[in-house]
């Protein structure tokens, strides 16, 4: 049975994004067995060239925002470790204020056996277990900030040694669920949690986790301009009388007059022989 990837949800102020990028990079050997996630919406889409928003007046580039979101639900709602980059810029953060709500109520119904798992990470010192709701959780590292470290990678070392122990641990405990699930299906027997809490993600198929933001359509704007005088320029010339658009040589001689070709036609050739008609 294939190993059921373990989703981590991690939580973080905008200002801590550094530290996030790092941890990602320590944690990408481990991507075969993790689906890591994270709060980075799409940016408000560019609107056309000028030229193209005259061209196209219809066309509205198209907006993943609220996609995004939908998506950003469904996977905080499925992580099964939780990670709070803590330090003394994300207390004052609403967003992840409303992460740790959804991490709580999440554990709250859970169990030691499934989780999900809240861990803080603490980034430097603050007053985050006097200020914060993450005080209940055991922190990751021995709750010793990454920046008090001699070498700043002997703390990620460290974190990341842990995560990988725990990652290996809930995937055997899903692993056995998910197999367990299987012979009961094969047996066609009710399932086990009727009534109960819902099991957590198994690693099903799930399109409400995937997000795919296609590339928006930005036409050169030369071109754009380029487009507009052509239309211009055709309508123009159809608006115009019709006698400006025609040679008026003949329409000006005078009774009399003749008009002198510049290049004046020649007879055909003595020798030139016609065909018959039948």
């Amino acid at each position: 049975m294939t190993p059921v990837k373990v989703n981590i949800f991690i939580s973080y102020a905008p200002e801590d994004k550094p530290q996030l990028d790092k941890l990602q990079r320590w944690l990408y050997p481990m991507r075969d067995e993790v689906n890591i996630y994270f709060y980075d919406p799409p940016k408000k889409p560019v609107e056309l060239p000028l030229p193209w928003q005259i061209l196209l007046f219809w066309y509205s580039p198209p907006d993943f925002r609220d996609k995004y979101e939908k998506t950003h639900h469904s996977r905080r709602d499925k992580a099964h470790i939780y990670l709070f980059l803590a330090s003394y810029k994300s207390l004052s953060n609403n967003q992840i204020e409303d992460d740790i709500d959804i991490a709580v109520r999440r554990r709250i119904k859970g169990d030691d056996f499934l989780g999900p798992f809240v861990f803080p990470v603490i980034l430097s010192p603050s007053r985050w277990k006097a200020e914060s709701r993450l005080a209940a959780f055991k922190p990751l590292a021995g709750g010793t900030p990454l920046s008090s470290y001699k070498q700043e990678d002997e703390g990620y070392l460290k974190l990341t040694e842990e995560l990988a122990a725990l990652i290996k641990l809930v995937q055997t405990r899903l692993g056995e669920v998910k197999f367990q699930q299987s012979r009961l299906a094969s047996a066609d027997q009710t399932k086990p949690n009727s009534g109960k809490r819902p099991l957590p993600y198994l690693g099903d198929a799930d399109d409400s986790m995937e997000f795919q933001e296609t590339a928006p359509f930005q036409p050169s704007e030369w071109l754009g301009w380029g487009l507009l005088l052509f239309l211009f320029v055709s309508v123009v010339s159809s608006l115009l009388p019709a006698r400006i658009l025609r040679p008026t040589r003949y329409e000006t001689l005078k009774p009399g007059e003749e008009y002198l070709r510049e290049n004046p036609m020649r007879p055909p050739k003595d020798s030139l022989v016609f065909p018959k008609p039948d």
